[in-house]
C-alpha cells in the first residue's frame, strides 16, 4: 500500500475515534471494517460528518474525501488459503489475512486496531468492534471481549483450543442473520470464560453467549433479555423450523450472567428461536449467575449437556420450545440455585402456539440435598407440556416435580408424560409421603399420585441412587450406583437425533468404562 493510502486509512481511524467520543451529533457509531471495505458506506459517513461534525472533524472529513479513490481499502475476503508460493513473511501475517486485514506499513498497534482488535504480547487479541464480515478466531489464541459484541450479518468461526475471555459488561450476541461455528474437540475445547485472573473469577464476570434464529416462537415481536427493546438486533423468531444458528461442539461457558443492561441478565447460554439444524453437543455451562441454558421458542436439540452450579435454573425454557434433549447432567450447588428445570410456554396466553413441549431422555439431576439452599428438580407451568423419560432425579430437598396451571388437560392430551424415571433421596416425594400441597396452583392435580401411578413405571428410592462423590464441586462423579442398572428403562425413539441404545436410567452409561464427560469438562472454583 502506498504512503498516500496508508495516510488515508490512518485518517479514517482517527475519524472513527473522534466519532466514538461524540464529536459528530447524529452519528453515534461506525464500523471501521465496513468503512474501509465499502466505498458507498464510507461516502455516506463522510457526507454526514461534513454536515454535522465539529469543525475539526469536518476538516478531517474533507481531507479524506479529497484523497478517497472510491475503492475498497481492505480486502473483502475473510480468509485466504496459504499456497506453496507464499513467502515466510506472508505466512507470519496469516492471522491478519484470515480476518480480512490488509497489512500496511504503519505501526503494528494501528494495524491491529483497524480490525477491531488490539494484540497483546501474551498473544491475546482484544475484540472491540462488532463482527460484520466473516471472521475466523484461530487455534491457540485468546480473544478478549471488550464490550457487548454483536455478530451481525456474518459468520464467526472459532477453531479448537480458542479461549474467549469476557470483560465485565461484555457478551457475544449472534443475531438471527448470522451464525456461530464453535467446533472444539475433546482434546481442545472452545472455552468462554472470565477475563479476571484465575482465583478471582466469579459468577457474573461477563454476560454470556446468545444465539438468535428464525424458528417459530409463540411470543409476538420476540426480543432477547439483556438487549434494549429499541435494538432490532435482539429480535428473533420466524417460520423456519430448521433454521440453523450454527454449531456449538465441545464448548465450555464459565462465570457468565452479568447484568448487561439494567434489570436484564443474560444466561450462560441463551438460544432464541434456534431451529433443528442448529447443533449443540458437548456443551458445559459452569457457575452462571442466572440460568445455565435458556431456550426461547425454537426447535433446537441438545445432546451431551452439563450444567454445574447455576445460580438460578439449570435449564429453562419459554415461548414454545419443542426441541429434544438426550444425555444431560444437572448439578445444583448447595449455596445457590433454584430449579433444575423451569418450563414455561407463554405467561400471557397459556394456549399460545406452538406450545412448549420438549422431550428429554437420559438425564441425571442432582440437587445437593438438604443444603443451605434447597431446590426443586422441575417446575412446569404456564401451559408447558413435555416428555420426561429415563431420568434420575436425586437429592432435591423440596420436591421432584411441581406442576402449576392447566396440568390435567395436558396429561389428557398426551402433551405431558413422565415415565421410567427414578426419584431418589428427594423431599416428600422421595420419602413416599402424601402431604397436601401448601398452595393449590394446579387445580387439585396431585403430582405424587401421578408419578406413582403403576402405568408410568417410575421408580423410587429413599436413599441416593448416585455415587457419594456426586457431591463434589471440583471433581464430581455422576455415575449411578450399581443397583440402578436393573431398574426398567424405556428405549428412546427411532430418529436421527436419539441414541436408541441408551435403554438405561440417567445420562451416563453404567456399562461403559468411560463417559462423554471425559477430557473436555472442568470445574474451576474461581
Amino acid at each position: 500500500m502506498s504512503g498516500q493510502s496508508s495516510l488515508l486509512v490512518e485518517n479514517l481511524w482517527r475519524l472513527k475515534r473522534r466519532i466514538d467520543k461524540g464529536q459528530c451529533p447524529g452519528v453515534d457509531f461506525i464500523h471501521l471494517n465496513v468503512l474501509l471495505r465499502e466505498p458507498a458506506y464510507r461516502a455516506d459517513v463522510l457526507r454526514r460528518v461534513e454536515t454535522n461534525g465539529s469543525p475539526e472533524l469536518q476538516a478531517l472529513a474533507r481531507e479524506i474525501m479529497a484523497n478517497d479513490p472510491g475503492e475498497p481499502l481492505m480486502a473483502k475476503s475473510p480468509t485466504e488459503t496459504l499456497t506453496k508460493k507464499q513467502t515466510k513473511k506472508e505466512k507470519q501475517r496469516g492471522w491478519l489475512t484470515r480476518n480480512g486485514i490488509v497489512v500496511i506499513p504503519i505501526s503494528a498497534a494501528f494495524v491491529a486496531a483497524i480490525a477491531g482488535f488490539t494484540a497483546f504480547e501474551n498473544r491475546a487479541i482484544r475484540v472491540t468492534d462488532d463482527i460484520v464480515s466473516d471472521t475466523v478466531w484461530q487455534s491457540g489464541r485468546r480473544y478478549i471481549l471488550d464490550d457487548v459484541i454483536y455478530v451481525d450479518s456474518a459468520r464467526l468461526t472459532i477453531e479448537p483450543g480458542v479461549t474467549i475471555e469476557g470483560e465485565r459488561g461484555s457478551a457475544l450476541i449472534v443475531t438471527k442473520d448470522s451464525r456461530l461455528f464453535a467446533r472444539g474437540t475433546r482434546e481442545q475445547p472452545v472455552v468462554f470464560t472470565s477475563h479476571q485472573p484465575e482465583g478471582q473469577r466469579t459468577r457474573g464476570d461477563w454476560g454470556g453467549l446468545v444465539l438468535l434464529g428464525k424458528a417459530p416462537v409463540n411470543q409476538p415481536a420476540a426480543a432477547i433479555e439483556g438487549v434494549p427493546e429499541t435494538d432490532l438486533r435482539g429480535q428473533f423468531g420466524g417460520t423456519d423450523h430448521r433454521h440453523s444458528c450454527g454449531v456449538l461442539q465441545y464448548t465450555r461457558i464459565e462465570f457468565a450472567g452479568f447484568e448487561v443492561y439494567k434489570d436484564n441478565e443474560l444466561n450462560g447460554l441463551t438460544l432464541g428461536g434456534c431451529g433443528s439444524d442448529t447443533i449443540v453437543e458437548n456443551v458445559q455451562v459452569h457457575r452462571a449467575l442466572d440460568d445455565g441454558i435458556e431456550m426461547y421458542g425454537g426447535t433446537v436439540d441438545l445432546k451431551n449437556i452439563l450444567i454445574t452450579g447455576a445460580a438460578d435454573d439449570s435449564i429453562d425454557w419459554d415461548w414454545g420450545w419443542t426441541g429434544n434433549v438426550q444425555f444431560a447432567v444437572i448439578q445444583q450447588y448447595g449455596d445457590v440455585g433454584d430449579n433444575g428445570f423451569e418450563g414455561d410456554s407463554n405467561g400471557s396466553d397459556h394456549n399460545a402456539t406452538p406450545r412448549s413441549e420438549p422431550t428429554f431422555y437420559n438425564v441425571t439431576m442432582y440437587g445437593a440435598g438438604r443444603s443451605a439452599k434447597q431446590h426443586r428438580a422441575m417446575v412446569l407451568r404456564e401451559g408447558s407440556g413435555g416428555h420426561f423419560h429415563n431420568m434420575i432425579i436425586d437429592s432435591f430437598a423440596i420436591e421432584a416435580l411441581d406442576t402449576r396451571d392447566e396440568v390435567r388437560s395436558l396429561v389428557a392430551m398426551d402433551k405431558l408424560t413422565f415415565s421410567h424415571n427414578l426419584i431418589s433421596n428427594n423431599g416428600r416425594l422421595g420419602n413416599l409421603a402424601t402431604e397436601p400441597e401448601a398452595d393449590d396452583d394446579d387445580f387439585g392435580f396431585q403430582e405424587d399420585v401421578w408419578i406413582q401411578d403403576p402405568a408410568n413405571r417410575n421408580h423410587q428410592l429413599a436413599e441416593s441412587g448416585l455415587q457419594p462423590t456426586v457431591t463434589s464441586t471440583t471433581s464430581p462423579n455422576f455415575r449411578s450406583r450399581g443397583l440402578i442398572r436393573n431398574m426398567e428403562a424405556t428405549r428412546p425413539p427411532k430418529s436421527e437425533f436419539f441414541d436408541e441404545s441408551a435403554d438405561y436410567l440417567g445420562a451416563i452409561n453404567p456399562r461403559s468404562s468411560d463417559t462423554w464427560l471425559d477430557g473436555w469438562t472442568a470445574f474451576p472454583e474461581s
